[in-house]
């Protein structure tokens, strides 16, 4: 036997559906409405533009009128001015019958739309209450199904749900750990590359001091041979281009090396960055996914050099432009082999990105299939509560 609770909120459920089935068509009721009333609400806008334009064109021609008909100036030389008089009279009673029609259209208009917006009106009232009802019925069905024991299905369905959960909010919180050094080592990865663009900032600036340390070789080869020469003035002339190419030659060795030294501090960051990315990296993945991790991590990075620029300004000091040309030599080697040792990085770091977005995309795999098999469990609990509740509903006497 059903309870009399039960049986009295299974006739409160009937009698909500009969009042729902009256409803039935109430949302494309509204919506059809509602279209209606945007359309109208728009034509009477648009007929009261074109009248505001025709009482505008209607004040302008009367004032033409009233020039000519009451002429001064330049009016008086105006040919046949009464024919016009006459004519623009004509345009203006054909402007007042426009009016008119508007003005009409408009009144009727607005009489249909306030009617219709009634009607708007009547119909959310009518949507509101299908809602009303339906939160009602779902209400009822949920204090029905609830109040009967659960089915043993029903049972084996929230455990599921349970089990589907606790492993759904570990694999986003392992999702998100791989996230976090994803992020990492996607920015050391671009420190590595703005480290490799300094340093060939650097190369382009100790060719220009290669350049110019030839240029001053061959300045003070000039001025022997004007002493030799007797030419003082030559020599002169030599010896002040001397000193502005030793000034320059300074000035990119120090640049240079200015750009060594940034391009090294970048590279010792990227270092940082991605040793903090790897090591982040969760070791609950690692148990759980021992093939894609072996080689995530297992890594040794080449290290760059610095420079100096004390170191040479002294050799430019001792050994005058060899000591320069000889500096700028073991600078351009270092550079390129910064070079080589950045892109190398960059190679390992990218190929590091690389296992990191296999196990990401395998991580990302396993929650949406615990999200396509939660849904099918909730599905399954739906359906499991429908029919618990209409067992229930077929054991009320109608």
């Amino acid at each position: 036997m059903v309870e009399r609770n039960t049986a009295m909120l299974i006739a409160d459920y009937n009698n909500t559906e009969l009042q729902l089935a009256a409803l039935s068509g109430a949302e494309q009721q509204m919506q059809t409405i509602d279209r209606d009333v945007a359309n109208m609400s728009a034509a009477l806008h648009h007929r009261q533009g074109m009248l505001s334009k025709t009482q505008q064109d209607d004040m302008h021609l009367q004032k033409r009128i009233h020039r000519n008909s009451n002429p001064r100036f330049f009016h008086y030389l105006v040919c046949n001015r009464d024919a016009k008089v006459e004519r623009l009279k004509g345009e203006l009673q054909d402007l007042v019958g426009i009016e008119q029609n508007l003005s009409n259209k408009i009144a009727e208009d607005s009489g249909q739309l306030s009617t219709l917006r009634q009607t708007q009106q009547n119909s959310h009232t009518r949507v509101d209450k299908k809602h009303q009802l339906e939160s009602h019925c779902r209400a009822v069905f949920d204090q029905v199904v609830n109040a009967q024991p659960p089915t043993q299905t029903l049972q084996q369905l929230w455990a599921g749900v349970q089990q589907h959960g606790a492993q759904m909010a570990s694999e986003q919180g392992l999702l998100q750990a791989i996230d976090r050094s994803v992020q990492l080592v996607q920015q050391g990865l671009s420190l590595f590359q703005q480290a490799e663009g300094l340093y060939n900032q650097a190369h382009r600036v100790n060719q220009q001091a290669k350049q110019t340390n030839r240029a001053e070789v061959s300045e003070e080869r000039r001025e022997r041979r004007e002493e030799a020469f007797g030419n003082d003035f030559g020599a002169e002339r030599s010896e002040w281009r001397i000193e502005n190419l030793e000034r320059e030659e300074r000035h990119l060795q120090a640049r240079r090396d200015s750009l060594i030294n940034q391009a090294h501090d970048v590279a010792m960051q990227a270092y940082q960055v991605i040793s903090a990315g790897l090591s982040a990296f969760p070791m609950e993945a690692r148990a759980r996914y021992p093939q894609l991790c072996a080689s995530i991590g297992q890594v040794a990075f080449p290290r760059v050099e610095g420079a100096n620029f004390n170191n040479a300004l002294l050799a430019d000091m001792i050994f005058g432009t060899t000591g320069a040309a000889m500096n700028d030599y073991r600078s351009g080697c270092k550079i390129q082999n910064n070079i080589r040792v950045v892109a190398q990085c960059a190679s390992i770091t990218s190929q590091q990105l690389g296992l990191l977005g296999a196990m990401k995309a395998a991580v990302t795999a396993a929650v949406q299939q615990l999200q396509v098999s939660l849904q099918s469990l909730e599905q399954n609990i739906k359906s499991e509560r429908n029919a618990i509740f209409h067992s229930v509903r077929a054991a009320v006497p109608q």
